[in-house]
């Protein structure tokens, strides 16, 4: 057997549901986004190891920026999300296709131009301010997010419905106290709901109410103990 036919044989067939193919736009899928599905699908369908980005980069002369914003694409429009897998005793990213499945199932073999309705949410979050919490993310963070902090961004906007303007103000907080991770503007943001602060006008006027404690607005508007803003610095307020 020379080589090419030894190549051909071993590197396996990539199989796809022609019913996928012919409905992807449907869905919402790209060609771009279908490009990449099938570049890294293999012998998987739902639950597909993250790709080495080296790897793809070789295959497609994508940049490494266009194929992480190619997977954050996917991610905010709820085709994929970030989970683990077990391959050979280790513990791996993978990237779950399931919710792309899931709204295939939805579509009708009679469909052929409509579009599956979007599920509401309690607070429609456009494209726009979307993408520019991940930039100013990356902008602040001064690198490229990984897909894993971008699903965790998206679980903010999406899951635990995180306002874009209050995403961005503990973003600032973040920069000025120079702690540049998620999981410190999580805590923050976090702290603020636990007092309720949920808007940012909330937030600017607990700040004002900590700065100015004996001012006449305050005692008409709040009766009780004065409460810290938030304990950025990480010791205890005496």
């Amino acid at each position: 057997m020379d080589d090419y036919a030894h190549n051909l044989l071993n590197e396996g067939q990539t199989t796809v549901s022609n019913y996928l193919l012919r409905h992807y736009h449907q869905i919402g899928i790209t060609n771009q986004e279908m490009f990449i599905y099938l570049l890294i699908k293999g012998d998987h369908d739902l639950v597909i190891p993250m790709p080495e980005m080296s790897d793809l980069q070789a295959q497609t002369n994508y940049s490494e920026q266009q194929l992480f914003n190619l997977f954050h694409q996917m991610i905010e429009k709820k085709l994929t999300k970030i989970t683990q897998v077990v391959i050979e005793g280790q513990q791996v990213d993978a990237y779950d296709f399931t919710p792309m499945y899931e709204k295939l199932s939805l579509v009708k073999p009679t469909e052929v131009n409509s579009q599956i309705p979007s599920t509401p949410t309690s607070k429609a979050i456009s494209s726009t301010d979307r993408q520019a919490v991940f930039q100013s993310i990356e902008q602040e963070f001064g690198r490229t997010l990984s897909p894993i902090e971008m699903e965790s961004i998206s679980q903010w906007l999406d899951i635990d419905h995180y306002s874009p303007e209050l995403i961005q103000l503990a973003l600032k907080e973040a920069v000025l106290s120079q702690v540049y991770n998620l999981n410190y503007m999580d805590r923050i943001i976090s702290t603020w709901y636990k007092r309720n602060l949920k808007t940012p006008q909330q937030v600017e006027a607990a700040k004002k109410n900590r700065s100015h404690p004996h001012s006449d607005d305050i005692s008409t508007g709040y009766d009780g103990p004065e409460i810290p803003f938030i304990n950025l610095s990480g010791n205890s307020n005496k």
